[in-house]
């Protein structure tokens, strides 16, 4: 629980017109290592499957087009942005594997769309933990764990036959009003059946601008994060054939049917540190829709990085907080302030609580819970 030391605190009045207000500068290079130079794609294979296999039923009668060639040039860049096209499915590949790492990236959506997924919701991927043949998941992956790509999805989990991990679920809603499993914190670990597991919040750019995630790999478990929110996390990923975790692989970006754009894929190695106390203003605060609250938190020990936010429970997605740029390092005696509200017309009935994210996981003893306005 957090100290009862309480700190003084106080209300600022913020117009916020969007439901989640972030910052996304450029990135900054210390530490990180680019991915993608933005000229080329030194670094990447190119993989696509058979042009006429259509979907996920291998109906082809052709050869794959293969390993680096792309006469329908479904991979191109220009200006520093790669563009997939996804009218054939397959994948760019890094020629080295990764274990241990923070990876990020921008992506945003473009207006093409191929059947058979002509009328479904643009849909990409990220493959991490990969192994094994460039065409082991319908001639068009290798096998893996995914961080879903879609619109109104990313951050979901999909088995790519990469190993099973333990996710806390519970029941959720899809965009379309489907009942599905849904990443929830609080919740209890499940194993068993598991193939997809949907993000537990909504916090993406709107269609045509750029959201960043970001993949947390460590060791057997893995955290995704979407636009600086944890949406996903993975425990324990266990891969029955060979009886042994899933702890690296290479990476894949998917061509999967839809027009997508992606820049700034940077990555860095993991340095675990112990988490350090960490005060808020008040263990807990009352959300309401006019007038933002302020969490005030204050480091009280050493230099503590902070890669995200986690809001822990449902209808998360209701809530509003402004974000500084992540990563960022809170040192000693220095304050985070993080002003919350609810979105306009929206209500939660249940408590919501918020912890801090970093590359060793939650900031420890560390918890604010959100409750209704009384």
């Amino acid at each position: 629980m957090i100290a009862n030391k309480i700190l003084q605190w106080q209300r600022l009045i913020i117009t916020i017109t969007t439901c989640i207000v972030f910052s996304v500068p450029a990135f900054a290079q210390k530490g990180w290592t680019p991915l993608f130079n933005g000229k080329d794609l030194t670094g990447w294979d190119t993989w696509l499957r058979p042009p006429d296999m259509v979907g996920y039923v291998d109906s082809s009668s052709s050869e794959p087009i293969g390993l680096n060639k792309d006469p329908l040039h479904i991979f191109t860049i220009n200006n520093g942005i790669l563009r997939i096209t996804g009218e054939v499915w397959g994948a760019i590949t890094s020629k080295k594997s990764y274990n241990n790492y923070h990876l990020r990236f921008e992506t945003k959506w473009g207006e093409l769309k191929y059947y058979p997924k002509d009328t479904a919701l643009r849909d990409a991927g990220l493959l991490f933990h990969c192994t094994g043949p460039l065409d082991f998941a319908f001639k068009a992956w290798m096998r893996s764990a995914e961080f879903q790509i879609e619109e109104s999805n990313i951050g979901d989990y999909y088995d790519v036959s990469g190993g099973k991990p333990e996710i806390p679920v519970s029941e959720g809603r899809s965009p379309l009003n489907e009942k599905v499993e849904q990443y929830d914190a609080l919740a209890p670990l499940k194993r068993e059946k598991l193939w997809r597991v949907h993000r537990s919040g909504n916090f993406e750019s709107p269609h045509g601008e750029w959201t960043r995630s970001e993949l947390v790999a460590r060791h057997a478990d893995a955290v995704f994060i979407v636009n600086g929110f944890v949406v996903n996390r993975l425990y324990n990923i266990f891969r029955e054939d060979i009886k042994r975790q899933s702890t690296g692989g290479k990476l894949q970006f998917q061509s999967e049917g839809a027009e997508h754009f992606f820049r700034r894929i940077d990555i860095r190695p993991l340095k675990f540190a112990s988490n350090t106390p960490l005060l808020a203003s008040n263990d807990s605060i009352f959300t309401v829709s006019s007038t933002p609250q302020n969490i005030i938190i204050t480091n009280t020990g050493d230099p503590v990085e902070i890669i995200a936010v986690e809001l822990l429970g449902k209808n998360t997605d209701n809530f509003m907080v402004r974000l500084p740029e992540f990563p960022m390092t809170l040192k000693k005696n220095k304050q985070l302030i993080l002003p919350v509200t609810l979105k306009p017309n929206h209500t939660v009935q249940q408590d919501v609580f918020l912890r801090l994210e970093t590359v060793s996981g939650p900031v420890e003893n560390f918890q604010v819970r959100l409750r209704p306005a009384p």
